[in-house]
């Protein structure tokens, strides 16, 4: 039994290594197709390797990012480590600029990550990314942000999020205390913030649930793609095999053979792979998601992860083969493929969607259910399942179709229906992994405009102006700055600016304005405050005649139909007494003024604005109210600019850096709204379907590319009997495109379904993404388009009567 069980094995070892022989000594044609195979697996291992370095890369980020934080949510007395930190975070034509004051308390003050030495009064130490703009012709606006600071050390890269990072620490005197946008600390990292950090992802289950069916979406069709590429120039094998069995090997054989060449390809594959990902570590560097990058070293797969994929490509390439072959029957004198026809069944097929429904179905319990190592490996095994069964249906599908198509029509679309008629398992075989990718996207689409819909982020088109060209420019709350007076007329000087309009923010309440409530206790009614001339308050509400002294009330945001306005409170009686600034803030110390509304106080209506308002608003001039009762005001400006000078808003980032360096300039533009989590996951989504779709897209040129040449014989026929090449381009055309329109259609229908499905489990509204539907499936047109293109110079190559010579 041992000796025939080591001759057994060693059969297989024969068998196998004159498959790899042949895979890489056979011929110029078994080299090429050897190569194809390689080519096409190795683009689909670098997708899992990238895949799998995620989970590191995205962990070292975070890691350095909580490493420098400077949120301390703890009271820290001052001593000889300690220092006070101001955030200063600025921007430079669309790129973000991370800054921060530094001033130590004693002569041992932490360091934060990164850096060596803590600059000095005048001083700054800065990223290599911000010493290469600062030192080169398109920083000199950047520049005069810093005048008379010294660079004197760069930042490490353990304090900062990515190699592109604009970032910097500038020496200071002149933080007072904590408070006011300024925080005492003696060391970084320490006291965070749970929901400012990675973790936070973890605490929201529809972005969880996103990212997981994303990922699946992504990967799948990679999956399918490799099953293709291993079956590139499968006739050209087959034929070869034939030759084998005509010298006297058996069926056993031949297919170990067959499965010894699919296993030098696949090995061919990792090792392109490999070299393939070393090479786009680099581009893959220099991304930046939630203001976190990573560099080249973080893009290190994980181990297990690598190990799997090494392990999984060459098992499921060689189980591809064979599997392959099932219906190839490989006699001496030729190929016979699955003669006569059989007819595909259906009712086996939908065993994989009915799979992924049943795992997916019992997680509609809650945002509870999808949270968790085994919630979310059931939510991808059954998103995964889903997608092969759009995979496994499309070959069904495509046959039914086709085998009704008639005789009729132009020469081109016969030679096209003829072909596919022949072989709709080729056909669907290279558009399957098209159909996956936009199935899944279309699923994640339709997931993230339902929850975004119906989520917070309508609250953001409530100070939507009406002049797209305009900045806000505000400090800390509690800060005092220089005077609003001087601060206009700073910003009014400024180059490229129209005019500016200034406020100072704060609240008020009614003496005694406690209510009681039997569930929720005493509630307090407070007013948004606004003390500004007669010029801002117009900005604030519809006012016809104003002069300084008078007062106004308004009530609502000035949006139509907005929803949160019935829930503003009431508005405040004339002649009422109010207390200005109630609550707690820097100066509490300081005894709150009492001031008594005035009965002359007018009511008007909303105006949708940039400042940040309360609905039920206190309007007032300074001559009725004086600035000087407010204790802890809020200054804000609005800035409108010249849309002429592209770059009026980096000359107000300048003059507000020169008269208050904590004073923040917020450009608002065409959307208020800054890009949050389902937006970037959106995008991030969007463009890895994108290029799954071009992955997908290569595979199937290199499809049509190897029919084409296995036709080549066939071409040069018809190019003698006076076929037109126009036809022939146009029959590869209705080639390509019939097995792509029946994908799609079948991928939106499908991807529409998982979307609810999804949607259910976390009891949100449809509400389909149409121009992003449009958009994949304008993508998988472009592609169809692309391949005929790329393929029509093998064509015309091959129709010459040179291809008709035989030996």
């Amino acid at each position: 039994m041992g000796e025939s069980r080591r001759h057994l094995v060693r059969r297989w070892c024969r068998d196998l290594s004159l498959g790899v022989r042949f895979a890489v000594d056979g011929g110029r044609e078994g080299r090429l197709r050897t190569a194809l195979t390689a080519l096409g697996v190795g683009l689909g291992v670098v997708i899992l390797l990238l895949a799998a370095a995620v989970p590191h890369a995205v962990a070292t980020a975070v890691a350095r990012d909580n490493a420098r934080s400077d949120r301390v949510f703890e009271d820290v007395r001052p001593n000889a480590r300690s220092l006070l930190v101001a955030e200063t975070d600025t921007a430079y034509r669309q790129q973000p600029v991370r800054g921060r004051l530094v001033q130590p308390d004693g002569d041992q003050p932490t360091l934060p990550p990164g850096v060596t030495r803590l600059p000095g009064v005048g001083e700054m130490v800065v990223s290599p990314a911000l010493a290469d703009l600062l030192a080169a012709p398109d920083g000199a606006l950047l520049r005069d942000r810093f005048p008379g600071v010294r660079v004197v050390g760069r930042i490490g890269d353990e304090g900062l999020a990515g190699p592109g990072e604009l970032a910097y620490y500038q020496g200071t005197d002149r933080l007072t205390d904590t408070g006011s946008g300024v925080t005492r600390l003696q060391g970084f990292g320490r006291g965070l913030d749970p929901h400012d950090s990675g973790e936070a992802a973890a605490e929201k289950p529809v972005l969880l649930l996103a990212v997981l069916v994303g990922s699946a979406a992504l990967l799948t069709p990679v999956a399918v793609f490799i099953a293709v590429a291993v079956r590139f120039g499968g006739e050209r094998r087959d034929r070869r095999l034939a030759a084998l069995r005509l010298v006297g090997t058996d069926r056993a054989t031949t297919r170990r053979i067959a499965a010894g060449e699919a296993l030098a390809g696949s090995l061919l594959g990792l090792l392109t792979g490999a070299l393939l990902f070393l090479a786009v570590r680099y581009p893959v560097s220099r991304i930046r998601v939630l203001n976190l990058g990573v560099f080249p070293s973080d893009v290190v797969p994980d181990p297990w992860l690598t190990a799997l994929v090494a392990v999984a490509v060459p098992v499921c390439s060689v189980g591809v083969a064979l599997f392959a072959m099932r219906r190839v029957t490989v006699e001496p004198l030729g190929v016979t493929r699955s003669a006569p026809p059989v007819r595909r069944r259906l009712w086996w097929r939908l065993l994989l969607p009915a799979a992924g429904v049943a795992l997916l179905w019992p997680k509609a319990a809650g945002d509870a259910a999808i949270v968790g190592t085994a919630a979310g490996a059931q939510v991808v095994a059954g998103t995964s399942l889903l997608l092969l069964g759009v995979a496994a249906v499309l070959p069904w599908l495509l046959d039914a179709v086709v085998s009704r198509f008639g005789g009729g029509g132009a020469p081109s679309w016969q030679l096209a229906v003829r072909r596919l008629q022949l072989s709709t398992t080729a056909a669907a075989r290279s558009v399957s992994g098209i159909t996956v990718a936009v199935a899944g996207a279309v699923a994640v689409q339709l997931l993230l405009a339902g929850v975004q819909t119906t989520g917070p982020s309508l609250g953001y088109q409530m100070y939507r102006p009406s002049d797209a060209h305009q900045v806000q420019v505000d400090t800390w709350y509690g800060h005092r700055t220089a005077s609003p007076s001087l601060v206009l007329q700073r910003l009014r000087n400024t180059t490229g600016v129209r005019n500016a309009y200034g406020v100072l923010l704060d609240s008020a309440e009614p003496v005694a304005s406690g209510r009681t409530d039997p569930d929720a206790g005493t509630v307090r009614e407070a007013y948004a405050l606004a003390v500004g001339d007669c010029g801002a308050l117009r900005r604030l509400a519809r006012i016809d005649r104003c002069a300084d002294g008078d007062v106004f009330l308004s009530r609502g945001s000035g949006i139509p139909d907005d929803p949160t306005d019935a829930e503003a409170p009431r508005l405040p009686a004339p002649g009422a007494r109010l207390v200005i600034s109630p609550d707690d803030g820097p100066e509490a110390a300081r005894t709150p003024a009492t001031w008594a509304l005035p009965h002359t106080a007018r009511t008007v209506a909303p105006r949708a604005n940039l400042f940040s308002l309360a609905q039920t608003k206190i309007l007032a001039t300074p001559g009725a109210l004086d600035p000087a009762l407010l204790r802890a005001p809020v200054t804000e400006a609005e800035v409108h600019l010249d849309p002429g000078r592209p770059d009026a808003v980096e000359h107000v980032r300048n003059t507000a850096a020169r008269i208050d360096p904590l004073l923040h300039v917020s450009v608002r533009g065409d959307d208020l709204r800054e890009p949050g989590a389902y937006d970037i996951v959106g995008s991030a989504l969007q463009a890895g379907a994108v290029g799954v779709l071009c992955l997908i897209g290569a595979g199937l040129l290199i499809s049509v590319l190897e029919q084409l040449r296995e036709r080549g014989r066939l071409l040069s026929a018809l190019d003698a009997f006076g076929t037109p090449r126009r036809t022939l381009g146009r029959s590869v055309l209705w080639q390509t495109a019939v097995p792509v329109t029946l994908g799609l259609a079948l991928a939106v229908g499908c991807g529409l379904g998982l979307g609810l499905l999804l949607l259910h489990l976390v009891s949100k509204p449809a509400l389909p993404d149409w121009p992003g539907i449009a958009a994949l499936t304008g993508t998988a047109g472009a592609v169809i388009l692309a391949v005929t293109a790329l393929s029509l110079p093998l064509l015309w190559r091959l129709m010459r009567p040179d291809g008709l010579r035989t030996e």
